[in-house]
């Protein structure tokens, strides 16, 4: 089922040679060779890649910041307009308020719009919600801003970002006189003069001071861009507060204390019948504008990053850019997180959205708004792949971008994936495999009978079983039913970057080991800062010094004279782990006896 606002579309070119091309690309930047970002400062550590239909691609990078010595995790979605995966923005239940990401998911499902991804979209006011720019949803504007720019959806999910030159205007045609650049769904305050409302705002106005208030009733016309609305005066009121919303008419609002005397008079003196006009002008390219809402500034402008970008404070950030191919990124960075990511500063922002092919491109909201959820290929439920860097709770925000699945279901395998999918493991290590299923259109359905898997020189497979070889490299695995098939990459780490150790479930490097007592040693390798997958098997341990043994599992046994000395070493590849063992120092039974006589002794004899 289409969405209502968009065109019937071809079908998508086949876009095998492009695919092949990107997997072939993927494989050269992810592994082993390490690109290094020159304009950002970032150095790539690793990288995984998903193809989740085939306009959209998600990707993470792991990078090094050279700057502040620490990660910057990014994640983001690259989409290729001209099929039947389109963008859209979403705000939830209205204008006004916020939502988070899960009910998006949920309250675009029951339109039929099956979501593939989303990100967080444009700055709002914390206390209302209410966007700081335009939104446009299904060609329909719900919120005005004017002289403002916009990220923009054409019909084919084709992107652009520039000034619209949005232009909301009132006129009273019985009385010659015209008010521009209205807000439109915006909230109402004693300096913004006369605020429009539809019932795209929400329930009601959610007014907070005192108004006079006027009754439109829509007679014709959408509230699109370059087109109008033409209404007819129903009444007039006052309010102390909120007004409930109706559809099918336009609620003109003015604050009584308005800064706006006169504009205020002339509303108190509009009588029932008179006719209204509510124009929508806008610059003659965005007039099929499906989608859009506003941001917050540039960082990349014709192919030249902004200068004056802040450059000394990092934090989680969403951006999105338009390569000059035409593809359109949606991109986040995890931030304020010591030890695994710390977001960039705007200025390293720019940078990086260039690097990344952009010629135009846009700041979101950041901060603990930044959030990137998608739903893997053959998977129903979506999940947030990015980290919020509040701890306690992700932040609802008040307007999204989305891509949505408006291909046909018909819930026949048409594809096989492999997961889990871009696995970072240690030489030797065993991962067990599992697939998942979607139809032609994407569409998750059941697993097809007889799926079997294989893979290249680099490792092993028995049954479901992928088990990685002893050299390094980017191993391939194969699953097939039948005519359809699917594969995922594994690199594969001879030698990780380090190994850390642990005894009875604590990570430590020292033991002080009581005799004859038995203690769990177990280890777990990183490379290019992360835990790499890894088995108790893929790790070697050797005793040195008479401090007794230990097996092939980690455990050893503690043996030999009190207070001896020794290492047990952990080994990976050619890289090793040492834990400086002490056996306990105790006194023989006949000295603690005598210790223990003579100090009742002493206590006795005070």
């Amino acid at each position: 089922m289409r969405r209502k606002g968009y065109t019937e579309l071809k079908k998508g070119r086949s876009r095998r040679v492009i695919q092949i091309l990107c997997l072939a690309l993927a494989l050269a930047i992810a592994f082993p060779a390490q690109s290094v970002f020159a304009a950002s400062g970032l150095t790539e550590l690793r990288s995984e890649i998903v193809d989740l239909n085939d306009q959209l691609t998600l990707v993470k990078r792991v990078n090094y910041n050279g700057s502040n010595a620490e990660n910057a995790v990014e994640h983001y979605f690259e989409y290729t307009p001209g099929g039947n995966i389109l963008p859209l923005v979403s705000y939830g239940a209205g204008v006004y308020g916020v939502s988070s990401a899960k009910t998006v998911f949920s309250q675009e499902g029951e339109k039929d719009n099956v979501l593939a991804g989303l990100a967080n979209g444009d700055f709002f006011v914390m206390a209302t919600g209410v966007p700081l720019g335009p939104v446009i949803r299904d060609g329909i504007v719900r919120s005005s801003g004017y002289g403002e720019s916009v990220i923009a959806f054409g019909e084919d999910g084709s992107a652009y970002i520039g000034d619209p030159s949005l232009n909301i205007s009132l006129t009273f045609a019985d009385r010659g006189e015209t008010y521009q650049k209205v807000n439109f769904n915006k909230s109402l305050s004693k300096t913004n003069g006369i605020c429009l409302y539809t019932a795209d705002f929400g329930a009601n106005n959610y007014a907070s001071v005192a108004a006079y208030n006027v009754w439109l009733r829509i007679e014709e016309g959408e509230p699109r861009l370059g087109s109008s609305l033409e209404c007819v005066v129903e009444s007039g009121f006052e309010s102390e507060g909120r007004t409930m919303l109706q559809e099918g008419y336009v609620l003109l609002s003015i604050a009584k204390d308005t800064s706006y005397a006169y504009t205020l008079q002339q509303l108190q003196s509009l009588q029932p019948e008179e006719r209204v006009t509510v124009g929508f002008a806008s610059a003659p390219e965005y007039e099929n504008v499906q989608h859009a809402l506003g941001f917050e500034r540039w960082l990349v402008k014709d192919g030249l990053t902004v200068t004056g970008l802040d450059a000394a404070t990092r934090a989680p950030r969403t951006a999105a850019g338009i390569k000059s191919d035409g593809t359109f990124l949606l991109y986040t960075v995890d931030g304020r997180q010591k030890g695994y990511s710390m977001g960039l500063t705007l200025a390293e922002l720019a940078n990086r959205m260039q690097e990344l092919g952009c010629v135009q491109a846009v700041n979101l909201d950041g901060g603990a708004s930044t959030q990137l959820f998608t739903v893997y290929p053959g998977f129903e439920k979506e999940i947030q792949v990015n980290r919020d860097s509040d701890a306690s709770s992700l932040r609802s925000c008040s307007n999204y971008i989305c891509f949505a699945n408006l291909n046909e279901k018909d819930g026949i395998p048409a594809r096989l994936h492999v997961y889990p999918f871009d696995e970072y493991v240690l030489s030797g290590t065993s991962v067990s495999m599992y697939v998942k299923a979607t139809d032609k259109g994407y569409f998750s359905c059941e697993v097809p009978e007889g799926v079997t898997y294989s893979c290249d020189a680099l490792g092993t497979v028995e049954d479901n079983v992928y088990t990685a070889g002893p050299k390094a490299g980017t191993g391939i695995i194969y699953a097939e039913s039948g005519k359809i098939s699917g594969s995922m990459r594994i690199y594969i780490i001879a030698d990780p970057d380090r190994i850390a150790t642990s005894v009875d479930g604590k990570e430590t490097s020292t033991l002080t080991a009581g005799l004859d007592k038995s203690y769990e040693l177990s280890a777990k390798a990183f490379y290019k800062g992360d835990v790499l997958r890894s088995d108790a098997a893929c790790y070697t341990w050797a005793v040195e010094g008479d401090i007794g043994t230990i097996d092939e599992n980690g455990v050893y046994a503690a043996s030999g004279v009190h207070g001896a000395k020794g290492t047990i070493t952990c080994s990976a590849g050619n890289t090793k782990k040492t834990i400086a063992v002490t056996l306990q120092q105790t006194l023989p039974a006949e000295q603690l006896q005598e210790w223990i006589r003579e100090f009742v002794n002493e206590v006795q004899g005070e």
